[in-house]
């Protein structure tokens, strides 16, 4: 039911300071700037002289906002202190709650390494009987620290733990700590393309056939090596092989993906069962780090490779491709399977593309 408010009046206070009021569910609300309804209007920082005519503004827009509908959030009241649980309890059934989840085998096991890395610090700091509310930035940094100096490993740590501690916050209206940490950011690193694409292909065919499709489809396809393209079964072509079909559950986009093949992939597919994995012939794929292990031993054996180069090298070199062939970031988005356009564009100031020629600078 949508209580009336009444009562919508301009106040001033002894102390000077003016604004509005009202009553609503038996509640009397005061407001002195208008924030509460996304105004930008206070006139208590106003010279005297505007000042009334600022709080005229701040009650009518008050008086329009509620009779369009708007309402004050009444404010939750904060558990007792004794019913807040203990940081180390919630930490450990968010982590128990999470594994029991539908997220990929790669991602449990970074939240499995991160959540024992953080039982060791509160261990060894003696923090096990740490009320929740009382879990702060310091301590953050203190455990940041302690996992890693690699700031790149600070980032992760901080990311999962909080994804791990979010929920839990907002169930006990706690304020998240983790949104104040701030971390150096690890700087951009330039991914850099494969040069002689052709020739590295057939270098690594003569290597490994397993290893080759994957690279292939990585280039080709834009495929992810080690979640897409290593899990792949040949139910996710087509008839003719001419398309991937792929799941939200099946690629990091979370979104139903439908990815061309092209014909030089297509001369090295032979197709199998339908249940089965496109590599191992059995319906199981092989382990997580098989392509790992093969590319490690591959590149310290090529003599066309440089030190920047790695497995997903391919599919930035595809992704050049493409934006270099058709100008889209709409298309490239599309075929990279990225959530959204700023993913793209992120991922774009990542790869050597020239996106300006020498009559786009300025001229003198």
């Amino acid at each position: 039911m949508m209580y009336e408010y009444k009562n919508l009046k301009k106040v001033k206070l002894s102390n000077g300071r003016v604004g509005i009021s009202f009553f609503y569910n038996n509640k009397r609300y005061r407001y002195f700037n208008g924030s509460a309804v996304d105004v930008n209007l206070n006139p208590n920082t106003c010279l005297p002289s505007s000042k009334e005519i600022e709080l005229d503004k701040l009650f009518n827009a008050f008086g329009d906002k509620l009779n369009k509908g708007w309402r004050p959030i009444e404010k939750k009241e904060k558990l007792p202190k004794e019913l807040v649980p203990l940081f180390f309890d919630v930490l450990k059934s968010a982590y128990e709650r999470k594994q029991q989840m539908d997220y990929s085998d790669r991602y449990k096991k970074d939240l499995t390494y991160f959540y024992l890395k953080a039982n060791d610090f509160i261990t060894r700091n003696k923090l096990e009987k740490l009320p929740l509310r009382e879990f702060d930035v310091s301590i953050i940094n203190d455990m940041l620290n302690c996992i890693s100096k690699s700031k790149r490993v600070q980032l992760n740590s901080k990311r999962n733990l909080s994804s791990l501690l979010s929920e839990s916050f907002v169930t006990h209206n706690l304020p998240n700590p983790f949104q104040r940490v701030k971390l150096v950011k690890q700087e951009e690193v330039l991914h850099k393309p494969i040069k002689e694409i052709r020739l590295v292909l057939d270098e690594i065919y003569c290597y490994n056939t397993n290893l080759h499709l994957c690279c292939l489809l990585a280039y080709g396809c834009l495929l992810r090596p080690h979640r897409e393209i290593r899990n792949l079964k040949w139910s996710n072509f087509s008839d003719d092989c001419s398309f991937i079909s792929l799941s939200g559950a099946q690629n990091k986009g979370k979104k139903n993906r439908i990815v061309p093949v092209p014909l030089f992939v297509r001369n090295y597919l032979i197709r199998g069962k339908e249940s089965n994995n496109i590599f191992t012939g059995q319906p199981d794929p092989f382990n997580e780090d098989y392509f790992k292990t093969l590319w490690s031993k591959f590149k310290k054996s090529s003599k066309l490779l440089n030190k920047d180069n790695t497995l997903y090298s391919f599919r930035h070199t595809g992704a050049i491709n493409v934006f270099e062939k058709t100008g889209s970031i709409i298309k490239l988005q599309q075929v990279m399977g990225h959530s959204n356009l700023n993913v793209s564009l992120t991922y774009l100031r990542g790869l050597e593309i020239k996106q300006l020629e020498i009559e786009d600078m300025p001229e003198l």
